[in-house]
């Protein structure tokens, strides 16, 4: 133990990840907890409704993971300070434009999205579209102190908004407001998330205010230089969301309200595994630079897949063990039908963590062919989703495929790759 004590402290590397991964699984338990405590404060099925929700918030919301990561690239690698710092404060102005643009077309589509999903009232999906523009100001913040490797700080934003909202919402939901209090809650924890996330990067450089040139149009000089690497992103991003939260959004449109709600409590248990080891990945970006020698960021890429390997390995074990158990433990006895999709679902979450690695880490390179490798998986999963959902295991076994075939061409991808590398430099594949 001493002995792993004392490398973790000689590697820059493993400290981030010790310092972020101790931040993640709190933030973790606060946002496990939230599904726990607001499945035995709902029935399934405003509990199916929540899950929705917010794995349309995901999915809405990629724009803004989008622009985030390309934040931290920009922090990483831009090598004027000034004109960083600029151009994020323009990034950020144009994701505020979007963002409001979107909550006047959730306006509009609130009663369409409401018969299409079969939710009881359209005023969740409205105040969704209201999520996401208050999370605008606090992505960036939390994106500069990462690209700074503050990920004490970064993890400690995360703290704030989990829990917050876990106590608002509760609050709310013990009220009496049911799904809309609970999406309310989510839109108070961002706002709190902001204000302390704001404060800290203030403090360390990033004193770009909104209130400054906040009504006159983005600088597209300083934007449009990035919005290659930013489609990049963008690709990458639908692609490993899509392999951890599509599946909710299509259990809710072919399957009855009740069904929906009872397989959301184990998707939600299942995504422990991706979520546990999101800070690997989060560390990763930051730390692969386009300058450093191909050696040494191929060997942060190897640890990063150590790590993942270890930890995630370790929740999809216990998941096959004893799946009843982890489901009655987490989300009650009524959750336990759907139980025997835990393993194979968590399998699903255990390859997309290994895949976010890797396209992570092309991302941070900027590798553009991988957002044609990415885009291809996103379309067989969504295909073989639409093409065979008539169980949930159905359902499932989609997904694994589809993870399946990502990997598949990321793979052959990189020997191709490779191949290419030999014969340019005149060695024998």
């Amino acid at each position: 133990m001493n002995r792993l004590i004392l490398q973790i402290r000689k590697s820059e590397f493993l400290r981030h990840n010790a310092i972020f991964f101790a931040g993640s699984v709190a933030i973790g338990v606060l946002n496990y907890a939230y599904y726990p405590v607001l499945g035995r404060l709902l029935s399934p099925t405003p509990f199916g409704e929540v899950q929705t929700l917010v794995s349309l918030f995901l999915q809405l919301a990629i724009f803004l993971n989008v622009l985030g990561n390309l934040t931290v690239n920009i922090v990483t690698n831009h090598g004027d300070e000034p004109i960083a710092r600029r151009t994020m404060f323009e990034l950020e102005k144009l994701a505020l434009l979007i963002s409001l643009i979107g909550l006047v077309v959730a306006v509009l589509a609130a009663p369409l999205l409401q018969r299409f999903f079969n939710f009881e009232s359209f005023v969740p999906f409205i105040i969704l579209a209201l999520a996401i523009v208050v999370s605008v100001p606090s992505t960036f913040r939390s994106s500069y102190l990462r690209g700074k490797k503050y990920f004490g700080l970064t993890a400690l934003a995360g703290l704030v908004a989990a829990a917050s909202k876990l106590l608002f919402s509760a609050i709310l939901i013990w009220m009496g407001f049911g799904t809309v209090g609970a999406i309310v809650g989510l839109v108070l924890a961002q706002l709190t998330s902001f204000a302390y996330a704001a404060v800290k990067a203030r403090q360390l450089g990033f004193d770009q205010s909104l209130g400054r040139g906040l009504f006159k149009k983005p600088d597209f000089s300083l934007i449009i230089p990035e919005l290659r690497y930013a489609g990049l992103v963008l690709f990458c991003s639908l692609t490993v969301t899509a392999l951890y939260s599509i599946d909710i959004i299509a259990v809710k449109h072919y399957f009855d309200a009740h069904t929906a709600g009872l397989y959301a409590g184990i998707s939600t248990v299942a995504r422990i595994i991706f979520f546990l080891t999101a800070s690997i990945a989060q560390v990763l970006l930051p730390s692969v630079k386009i300058s450093n020698p191909d050696g040494q960021n191929q060997a942060v890429l190897r640890k990063s897949i150590y790590l993942t390997l270890a930890i995630g390995g370790a929740a999809l074990l216990a998941f096959w063990l004893m799946p009843t158990f982890i489901i009655n433990l987490l989300m009650g006895e009524q959750y336990d039908e759907y139980a025997s999709l835990l393993p194979r679902l968590g399998l699903v979450l255990f390859i997309a963590s290994i895949l976010n690695l890797m396209l992570l880490y092309f991302m941070a390179l900027r590798q553009y062919a991988i957002a044609f490798i990415a885009a291809a998986g996103l379309a067989i999963t969504c295909g073989l989703v639409v093409a065979n959902h008539g169980s949930l295991l159905a359902v499932v076994n989609s997904m694994l495929y589809g993870a399946l075939a990502l990997a598949a061409l990321l793979a052959g991808w990189m020997v191709v790759v490779k191949f290419k590398i030999n014969r340019s430099v005149g060695i024998n594949p």
